[in-house]
C-alpha cells in the first residue's frame, strides 16, 4: 500500500475517539494478549465491520492496551472473500500480501523481511514455497514477542466457497505458532447457526470459546457519529435533536445513518422529532425498514417471540402467564421460558435496562416495528415431558400423523445433531416396517409435511434443516428456530 494511502486511511479513522467502542476494543486486546482466538458477531447494521477497521488502523490505541504485556501486537485484516481461486497457494500469498499491506506498522527489520518473503512468492503457484515463507515470517514475528491478530470479516461468506482443506490448513497454521498468531472472524450469527457447517468444522475448536457480541453504539459514540456525519452543516445538531435520533435508532450506526440524512432533508422541527407522527413516517421508509427486518430476521425465533412478549409488557397489553408480571420489580419481567432470554437479547442490544432497572425493547423504531410483526414468530418447540404433548412457543402441535410425530420428537430430544436419512428412518419408522425398503423420499415427504406445520416460511426452513455430507446427508433440528440470515 502507498504511503499516501496509509496517511489517507490513517487520517480517517484519526477523527474517532480514542475510546471508541471501548468495551468491544478491551475484550478483543485482551483475546490478541492471550493469544486466544474468538468470534466478532452482531446483528446486521450494529457496525462489526467498523469496529474491525478500527482495530486495524489504530495501532495506538492497541499498544496502549497491550502496555502491560510484554508482548507487541498488530492486527492484520485478510481478504478472503475475493479469492481469485480456492488453492492452498493462493491462500498463502494472500495472507503474505496481507502482511505486505500493513507493513508499515512493524519495525524495520521485520518490514524488510516481509517485503522480501511478499515478493519473492508474489507470482509463485507453488504452495509449498508460499507456505514455506509464511512459516518463515511467522517464526521471525514469533522470535521477536510479536502478537498477530488475523481478522476475517464476514468470515461466512468466505465458508460459503471455502474447501475443508483450506480451513484444516488455517487451523494447522495457527496450531503451530499459538503463542503468535491468532484468528478473529466476523460472523452475522453464532458459529453454532452457520450454515456452512463442513468448511468451519475444523476452526470451531479454536473459535467458539470466545464470543464479542457488538451491539448498538454507547451514547458518546453515537454523539461522535452524529457529529461526525452532520459537520457538513457547519454548526452542530442540538442537543435535543442527537437525544431524539438516539432514542428512535437505540444507537444502531445502520439505523443512526439513515435517520441523520432524512433529517438533513427534512428538517423536522424539533419538537415533533420524537413524535409518534416523526416515528411513522421513518417506518415507511423502504430503507429504514429493510435494516430493522434484517435485525429481526437475526434472532431466533424464540427471542423474536420473547421481544414481542417484552413489547406487549412494556405496552402494557401483556396476558397470560406474563401479564402478573407487570408491577414486577424484577428487570426481566416476562414468564418462562422467554425470561431467561433476555439476558442475551440484551448482549445483542435489542433490549437494556432503563433508570429504574426495567428490561424494554431498544429503540422506538423497532419497537414500532415488532409491534407490526406481532403474532408472526412461532417460538421454541418443545416436548412436554408429563403430557407427552408437542408445543410451539405455547401453541399446542396437534394432530400430527404418526411417521411426522415420530421423527419430530426424535429431533427434539436428539437437537443439533446432524442426522442422517438412515438414522431418522430407523429411528422414527415402526418396528415391524422393513426399513430397508423405506425410501429417502418417503422420509422426505415427511419432512415436508411436517414443516408446513411448524415453519414460518417452509421454502426457507428455519427448524429443520438439510445438510449435505458423508454418503447420504440428512437433517438437523433447531428448537428455537434459527436466524434466517
Amino acid at each position: 500500500m502507498s504511503e499516501s494511502n496509509v496517511l489517507s486511511l490513517t487520517n480517517y479513522w484519526q477523527h474517532y475517539p480514542d475510546t471508541y467502542r471501548s468495551e468491544e476494543v478491551k475484550t478483543i486486546a485482551g483475546w490478541l494478549a492471550a493469544g486466544e482466538s474468538g468470534v466478532i458477531v452482531g446483528l446486521s447494521g450494529a457496525g462489526r465491520a467498523s469496529l474491525l477497521s478500527f482495530l486495524h488502523h489504530r495501532p495506538d490505541v492497541l499498544h496502549s492496551l497491550l502496555s502491560d504485556y510484554s508482548c507487541r501486537g498488530v492486527f492484520v485484516p485478510v481478504d478472503l472473500i475475493n479469492l481469485p481461486d480456492n488453492s492452498l497457494a493462493t491462500l498463502y500469498r494472500t495472507i503474505l500480501r496481507s502482511f505486505y499491506e500493513v507493513s508499515y506498522q512493524f519495525d524495520s527489520t521485520q518490514q524488510a523481511i516481509i517485503y522480501d518473503l511478499y515478493r519473492k512468492t508474489e507470482t509463485s503457484r507453488d504452495a509449498f514455497l508460499s507456505q514455506s515463507a509464511l512459516r518463515e515470517l511467522l517464526l521471525s514475528l514469533e522470535t521477536e514477542a510479536y502478537r498477530i491478530g488475523l481478522i476475517f470479516d464476514r468470515f461466512d461468506r468466505f465458508c460459503e466457497t471455502a474447501t475443508v482443506r483450506m480451513t484444516n490448513t488455517l487451523r494447522g497454521l495457527r496450531d503451530s505458532f499459538k503463542e503468535t498468531l491468532c484468528y478473529l472472524v466476523s460472523l452475522p450469527q453464532e458459529i453454532i447457526y452457520s450454515p456452512y457447517w463442513e468448511s468451519l468444522e475444523p476452526l470451531r475448536g479454536i473459535l467458539d470459546s470466545h464470543t464479542c457480541w457488538v451491539g448498538p453504539l454507547l451514547e458518546k459514540d453515537v454523539r461522535h457519529m452524529i457529529a461526525h456525519r452532520t459537520k457538513h452543516l457547519g454548526e452542530p445538531l442540538p442537543n435535543e435533536i442527537i437525544e431524539s435520533i438516539l432514542e428512535v435508532t437505540g444507537g444502531y450506526p445502520s439505523l443512526i445513518r439513515v435517520v441523520c440524512d432524512w433529517w438533513i432533508e427534512n428538517r423536522e422541527p424539533i419538537v415533533s422529532l420524537a413524535s409518534n407522527k416523526w416515528v411513522a413516517r421513518l417506518l415507511s421508509l423502504q430503507n429504514v425498514q429493510h435494516r430493522l427486518e434484517q435485525m429481526w430476521y437475526g434472532l431466533t425465533q424464540e427471542e423474536q417471540s420473547a421481544l414481542s412478549e417484552l413489547h406487549k409488557w412494556q405496552d402494557g397489553q401483556a396476558t397470560g402467564n406474563s401479564a402478573k408480571y407487570l408491577r414486577s420489580k424484577s428487570p426481566f419481567p416476562l414468564a418462562e421460558p422467554y425470561r431467561n432470554l433476555l439476558p442475551g437479547l440484551q448482549n445483542k442490544g435489542v433490549c437494556y435496562q432503563d433508570k429504574q432497572n426495567k428490561c424494554k425493547v431498544n429503540g422506538r423504531l423497532l419497537a414500532s416495528y415488532i409491534a407490526e410483526t406481532s403474532g408472526r414468530s412461532r417460538g421454541k418447540i418443545w416436548l412436554d415431558s408429563k403430557t407427552e404433548n408437542i408445543y410451539q412457543g405455547d401453541i399446542l402441535i396437534g394432530n400430527l400423523p404418526p411417521l411426522e410425530r415420530a421423527v419430530l420428537g426424535f429431533l427434539i430430544q436428539n437437537p443439533y445433531a446432524r442426522h442422517t436419512h438412515t438414522d431418522l428412518i430407523e429411528a422414527a419408522w415402526p418396528e415391524d416396517v422393513h426399513k430397508e425398503g423405506v425410501s429417502t423420499d418417503a422420509l422426505y415427504q415427511t419432512i415436508r409435511g411436517l414443516r408446513k406445520k411448524i415453519e414460518p416460511q417452509p421454502s426457507i426452513p428455519c427448524y429443520i434443516l438439510n445438510w449435505r455430507g458423508q454418503q447420504e446427508g440428512g437433517y438437523h433440528f433447531f428448537p428455537e428456530g434459527r436466524p434466517i440470515q
